[in-house]
């Protein structure tokens, strides 16, 4: 018997929890093409609903904007489409009208109006929308679980730590910006909460805002960016958002603002006397510090040493090296779909544990939680794409993991496509672009054809974990999921050229027995180069979610300017007269 995880609020999706072990998961933006797709998700629904027998749904987020969600989507899709400059932002005297709003709600209180309100709501149009999918689904009996304890449950339950001290940080979520609770043999018990009015996750969005990127989207651009500046300190962030050692939370001077004012008051106040890449890197320092500041008095606190993080604060890789490498921290686990995006593994993992009482001491080993193809539907939809379009041709190979590599080794980008889709927002082996980390041109070259990133944002790394040791400097955790930064080693910066940040930091995906088939890829580079390491970045193009089906990589192949695809074992390319060279 199985839960069902829902979340139908922005970055929606599903998931199924089965005695403690996570069977699947997806997001709705793989199947729809609409990245963080908001509404109920339907697809993802009907994917997990078949690997299992259900016997109970878990609903993700109680009140809030998951509950105008649930009745009005089309508001909070207007509201990402402002964020991601789709529509024009709201008049400044709009954003004060809608701040008035803001202010009374965003903390949600009392909070025991909201929690009736919100579950017996959701309980009911959830019911009703699974009865569409199937009769008997509707049927089951459904639970909602508060949005910073879907966060936390999906960092603990997937860790593996039977004693763990858990801390979540996001923009907001059920009137709360983040939590502090401790895990005990699958317990879990909160011990300090941190009010929506004072978030750090909206202070760090809103200064994304504040140079023009896209708030819930480009934070990490704003970190990357901040590698371009010496040490940077403005001493009027503090007034922003702080955490208060004293209190026990974060508080602020200058009072509760949406991220639309937010970002006008930092723009006008503050990024208006620095260059942005200064405000960036003060912004991130800032930051850092809070989160620091945070961990290591509850870590002091609890006497709990073994450290578990989720909520889409926990993007930034920076701050979680930062957290990995802090006196007092033995172990940190960093849940892969820290985001929103996976708050219906939490609730799952959550119900699945109160009602079964099974706790795994086993932390997950890989994020392959989607769908994966047959060779039969793979060879179809090549035919299919070679029949409509006269520019690709194809073959069979007879060892996919060694043709790739020789292909890059030669100087090529792959397109590199096999088994079970990646579960989050990093591509992890299954739906990457590859390439030889040492080329700069190489970088430049995938940024050209694919991905259009801004000259400050790097590409990230696959590398084997016996040669993590002798690649990166300050090498402590076998990081599987790429939510972490380490430290290239001086005499191997050329060698991960292509694959690194500014500052010599990576965001590695350190690979051990859980992908053979690429772990066999990268041992043939290594055997060719000498470096047990490859670029690696997401299969999509720019603007687009990760590909999902063959379908969504041979259009890839065809609508950006890559030349060649690795998919199954099939090796699929444009002719020579259509490729961009």
């Amino acid at each position: 018997m199985a839960v069902l995880g829902i979340n139908d609020s922005h970055d929606s999706g599903a998931a199924l929890v089965a005695n403690g072990v996570l069977r699947s998961a997806v997001n709705e933006e793989r199947f729809t093409k609409k990245k963080n797709d908001v509404g109920f998700p339907y697809n993802s629904i009907k994917y997990t609903k078949d690997l299992d027998e259900i016997d109970s749904v878990a609903i993700a987020w109680i009140g809030g904007n998951a509950l105008v969600s649930r009745f009005l989507p089309k508001h909070d899709q207007k509201r990402r489409m402002m964020w991601r400059k789709e529509l024009n932002k709201p008049s400044r005297a709009r954003m004060h009208l809608d701040n008035f709003v803001y202010r009374i709600t965003q903390n949600q209180n009392p909070k025991a109006l909201w929690r009736a309100l919100g579950d017996g709501q959701s309980r009911r149009i959830t019911s009703k929308r699974l009865s569409s999918i199937d009769q008997d689904l509707g049927k089951k009996k459904a639970y909602v679980v508060e949005h910073h304890l879907a966060h936390a449950a999906s960092a603990y339950y997937t860790s593996g730590f039977k004693e763990a001290l858990i801390i979540t940080l996001d923009g907001a979520g059920d009137g709360l910006s983040g939590t502090i609770s401790t895990g005990d043999n699958g317990t879990i018990k909160r011990l300090a909460e941190f009010k929506a009015s004072t978030s750090l996750g909206i202070f760090y969005g809103a200064a994304t805002m504040a140079c023009d990127m896209r708030f819930n989207e480009d934070e990490g651009k704003l970190m990357s960016l901040a590698a371009y500046s010496y040490p940077a300190e403005i001493k009027q962030l503090a007034d922003i958002c702080r955490y208060d050692e004293a209190s026990k939370t974060f508080i602020s001077k200058k009072g509760t603002r949406n991220e639309f004012l937010l970002a006008e008051y930092m723009k006008d106040h503050i990024l208006s006397k620095y260059d942005r890449e200064s405000f960036a890197n003060a912004v991130q320092n800032h930051a850092e510090k809070q989160v620091l500041s945070l961990a290591k008095q509850w870590i002091a606190e609890t006497g709990i040493h073994d450290l578990v993080v989720a909520g889409g604060f926990f993007s930034n890789v920076i701050v979680n090296m930062k957290l990995e490498h802090m006196g007092g921290v033995n172990n940190l686990f960093i849940f892969p779909n820290m985001g929103d995006a996976g708050l219906s593994v939490g609730a799952a993992a959550y119900v699945d544990f109160e009602n079964n009482g099974t706790f795994n001491s086993n932390q997950i080993k890989s994020a392959y939680f989607g769908p994966e193809y047959s060779e039969e539907e793979i060879e179809n939809a090549i035919k299919r794409s070679s029949s409509e379009n006269a520019l690709l041709e194809y073959e069979r190979v007879a060892d996919p993991a060694e043709y790739a590599a020789d292909m890059a080794c030669d100087g090529k980008v792959v397109l590199w496509f096999q088994g079970r889709m990646e579960y989050g927002p990093r591509a992890l082996g299954n739906r990457s672009v590859i390439s030889l980390p040492n080329s700069a041109e190489n970088r430049e070259r995938i940024n050209l054809i694919i991905k259009k990133r801004p000259y400050y944002q790097p590409f990230a790394s696959t590398i084997l974990e016996g040669d993590a040791a002798s690649l990166l400097e300050d090498y402590r955790l076998s990081n599987r999921f790429m939510t972490s930064a380490n430290h290239v080693k001086k005499e191997h910066w050329h060698d991960l050229e292509a694959a690194s940040h500014i500052d010599h930091t990576t965001r590695p995906q350190i690979l051990g027995d859980e992908n053979p088939l690429y772990a066999k890829l990268i041992s043939r580079v290594k055997r060719n180069t000498g470096i047990g390491a490859v670029l690696n970045t997401s299969l999509n193009k720019h603007g687009k979610p990760i590909v999902m089906s063959p379908d969504d990589a041979l259009w890839t192949l065809l609508n950006t300017g890559a030349e060649n695809l690795v998919i199954g074992n099939f090796a699929v390319r444009k002719k020579a007269e259509s490729s961009l060279r």
